[in-house]
């Protein structure tokens, strides 16, 4: 080695004085370790200058200059990577990863003929070995050639990834082939697995740190952060992390911090693509820059103009911004580019399902599953096509419903009035005609809900999602029933049809959530988010309470689901306070300046005040709020110092000297109910009512007085507590159900009516409010509702057919002499010997 260049490597490069490294004695031992380690590590112009000093040398070894060329490609110098490449293969012909990278490079930089090239000199070279005489890592280049030339990937997985696991266990190599393969088809949980596995095996790199963070991407936003932090630790200069990071930000709307991330990557090579297609979505999201955009497009498309993934990303980017259309317009780009790229197709396919485009999506599907069979998001939406299939669909000029076939009769024409109740409130009170109709689905398998919405199994939890005049739904009769009241989610779910159709899809998710929530307690006072303790506590904590500047961050970043839940509380607070403090008209022109481009803190701040004094007249807002919840009571916990652990009646002493204390109180109505002593249990129930009224959860005042009422056979007064109860909670079914029982024989027709309709907002499918809902509507006269509700008694009970026949054709007689009669028949035919049906039958004769 020349002195001039060891002089200039050991000068140049910090990392290299630091550790000593002898490179004459590596270049003495042939020990390429050490350089595999810096390149691992993103010393990628050391390493580049190295495999220069080797080739100079003369060292045999390809590995030398493989080293260099993946150096060079990190450092975004391709073209001399791709022309070194020729050199290197005329030098070691028939090397099957120097033809892989070359066959890398060549589509890195468009050129299809050079890496067509490639690929026929691998599969020449491979015809000239014999397999059992090739390594594991010449297996793995000729699985990646057999993939690029349209091989099945389960088959490639088998008889090349995995044989090479066979022989090398530690092969880093076979694990990244298969887990990015994987990923390449959407199958996330197997990328998982296999970049685990090949960090049990092979150890700790970046490079499968980074695999399992991309597949965690979708589904767990904590792991694939924490996979990325340990990556960068690893490689600092990991360009895929930086992106994958920047990604995430701006997902989570931190777009300043996305820009750095982009540009550490554009420092190390100016012409990324991908890191200038994500520039490009910063700008036309944060910025709202035309001219911004194009100039970061066609930077990505510099390096080669009819690049698929810059489009694609941009569109994929602009899709989770529920800028659908954009996407599907940026993935017909991408297509125009290559017709072939699948991963245009499967985002494509996906946009048009969220634009109501169902008839193309699925076309598009089945020709996805035609060319790739293993495409897992295109397998799952085949599935959901032939379930959808044996839907109802209903079409109206306003809305277009689909759902199971057994759940149109049951709450079908319900969910149709309540959505044209939401669109004569919302829709002029927005300013917005809508001019095509609402798409509503309702999924009754959780898994088909999932699929329709995310494009894979997953998204427990969620009741519905908006896509601008698209909502998928969970079915009442699914996920949650009896937890969670599916017509409040549904009114929910419309009013961000309303916003966002009127931002035109550019308002911050907190803005979105805030006005659905907000408006749900408009409609029904008893729907929303009320303060509770819980609420409480997390306003009271600073740490907790998210500025408004930053409340997106709250929903992307939240670390359990109460902070989750939270965010929403607190954005539906924010919307309240801007409307009291503000009024409708400078809310509206927020939304109006939404819609124009303009970002959300300069909106807010250009309709109302200065953001810092939004943000302490909010703080004082809200925590007025908390402090009035429950301001009677002392909320701080006993200290263990004023108990005494060998005295029982310690505590009972300490709440009558504390009789304020709210812990106190509900610990000691705990041990008078042990004891049933209800008396006790009714006093003490009176005092958490004093101390905290705004409360009508379970462990509220209200439920324990409840308790204590009905074991002291107080059947009066226990009914007016669970009315209070009721009319401030949307979804507590024991209470409804509760007063059904309770209305009924006391003939409570129209309290009756009304439980009965809540209990059925948690649940359409059960059978006891549908049967209260027919008696009481035929007591009030309501002959219409009363038939309706015997209808779906009689899908839903099938055990009390004869019955319901009967009473069908009881009310129809006189409306409907025809249906009357064949319900007449239908009763006669389960039970003949019914002598009301009977005289019924010879009236008409």
């Amino acid at each position: 080695m020349r002195p001039f260049l060891a002089l200039l490597l050991f000068l140049a490069i910090p990392s290299l004085r630091a550790q000593q490294l002898d490179i004459e004695k590596m270049f003495e031992d042939r020990n390429l370790g050490p350089v595999g380690e810096l390149l691992a590590r993103g010393d990628y112009e050391l390493v580049a200058r190295i495999g220069e000093a080797a080739a100079e040398r003369g060292l045999k070894s390809a590995e030398w200059r493989i080293m260099r060329l993946k150096a060079l490609v990190e450092l975004g110098q391709i073209e001399t990577a791709l022309e070194e490449s020729a050199k290197a293969l005329a030098q070691y012909p028939g090397n099957f990863e120097l033809l892989m990278l070359r066959h890398d490079m060549a589509r890195m930089l468009g050129r299809a003929e050079v890496a067509d090239e490639a690929l026929k000199g691998l599969n020449d070279a491979a015809k000239a070995k014999p397999a059992k005489d090739r390594t594991a890592l010449e297996t793995v280049m000729l699985g990646r050639a057999a993939v690029a030339l349209g091989m099945d990937a389960q088959k490639a997985i088998s008889q090349y990834f995995k044989a090479a696991q066979a022989k090398d266990a530690k092969l880093e190599a076979a694990y990244l082939a298969e887990g990015h393969l994987a990923l390449d088809k959407d199958d996330a949980k197997r990328a998982a697995d296999v970049f685990r596995a090949g960090l049990k095996a092979h150890g700790e790199t970046a490079e499968l740190r980074f695999g399992l963070a991309k597949a965690f991407q979708s589904s767990d936003r904590e792991q694939a952060v924490e996979n990325l932090k340990k990556a960068l630790e690893l490689n600092p200069h990991h360009k895929a992390a930086h992106l994958l990071r920047a990604e995430l930000l701006i997902g989570g709307e931190k777009f300043v911090e996305a820009e750095a991330a982009v540009q550490q990557v554009l420092d190390m090579d100016g012409q990324h693509a991908l890191a200038w297609s994500l520039r490009a979505v910063v700008a036309y999201l944060f910025h709202a820059d035309a001219t911004k955009f194009t100039a970061a497009r066609e930077a990505a498309l510099q390096r080669w103009d009819k690049d698929p993934a810059v489009d694609h990303t941009i569109g994929r980017c602009l899709s989770r911004a529920y800028r659908f259309a954009e996407s599907a317009g940026h993935q017909r780009k991408a297509l125009e580019f290559d017709a072939k790229y699948l991963p245009a197709k499967v985002q494509l396919c996906h946009d048009l399902l969220r634009l109501g485009e169902e008839d193309e999506a699925w076309k598009l599907a089945a020709a996805i599953r035609q060319e790739d069979g293993y495409n897992i998001q295109a397998h799952n939406l085949g599935l959901l096509e032939k379930e959808m299939s044996g839907y109802v669909t209903k079409t109206y000029n306003d809305f277009i419903l689909k759902m199971p076939k057994r759940d149109w009769p049951i709450y079908g024409e319900r969910a149709l009035q309540l959505l044209r109740d939401a669109k004569a409130v919302l829709a002029p009170k927005y300013g917005l005609e809508l001019k095509r109709p609402v798409l509503v689905e309702f999924f009754g398998a959780q898994q088909d809900f999932a699929i329709r919405t995310f494009g894979a199994l997953g998204g427990q939890g969620m009741l519905g999602v908006c896509f601008g005049t698209v909502v998928t739904m969970n079915s009442p009769g699914s996920l949650a029933h009896g937890r969670n009241n599916w017509e409040s989610t549904l009114w929910h779910e419309f009013c961000h049809v309303i916003t966002l159709s009127v931002t035109k899809n550019r308002m911050p998710r907190w803005l979105s959530e805030g006005i659905s929530v907000y408006e749900e307690k408009q409609r029904d006072p008893a729907w929303g988010m009320p303060m509770d303790a819980t609420f409480r506590e997390m306003v009271l904590d600073e740490e907790t309470l998210t500025p408004v500047s930053r409340l997106s961050g709250a929903f992307m970043n939240a670390e359990t689901q109460d902070h989750l839940m939270f965010a929403y509380f607190e954005s539906s607070q924010v919307v309240e306070y801007l409307l009291e403090k503000y009024g409708k008209e400078k809310f509206q022109g927020i939304l109006r300046d939404l819609a124009a481009g303009r970002r959300i803190n300069d909106a807010i701040a250009a309709n109302t005040d200065d953001l810092d004094e939004v943000e302490k007249g909010f703080t004082k807002f809200i925590k007025g709020k908390a402090l009035g919840f429950g301001a009677k009571a002392d909320w701080e916990e006993p200290k263990p110092a004023d108990l005494n652990p060998f005295d029982e009646g310690s505590f009972a002493t300490y709440f009558k000297e504390h009789p304020n204390n709210l812990p106190a109180a509900r610990k000691y109505a705990q041990e008078m109910v042990k004891e049933k002593n209800w008396q006790e249990v009714l006093k003490t129930a009176e005092i958490l009512i004093r101390l905290l009224p705004e409360d009508f959860s379970s462990q509220s005042g209200y439920s324990l007085k409840v308790l204590a009422l009905r074991e002291l056979k107080r059947t009066d007064d226990e009914a007016s507590v669970l009315r209070h109860i009721a009319a401030n909670s949307s979804s507590a079914q024991s209470t409804f159900l509760r007063l059904i029982e309770l209305d009924e024989p006391k003939q409570r027709w129209a309290e009756l009516k009304t439980n009965a309709l809540r209990v059925l907002a948690l649940n359409p499918f059960l059978t006891t409010p549908q049967k209260a809902l027919a008696k009481a509507a035929e007591a009030l006269q309501d002959k219409a509702a009363a038939i309706a509700a015997h209808e779906r008694v009689l899908i839903l009970d099938p055990g009390s057919a004869a019955q319901t026949h009967f009473k069908l054709a009881s009310l129809l007689k006189d409306s409907d002499a025809l249906r009357a009669k064949q319900h007449l028949l239908d009763s006669l035919a389960l039970a003949p010997r019914n002598r009301e049906g009977l005289v019924l039958l010879r009236e008409w004769k």
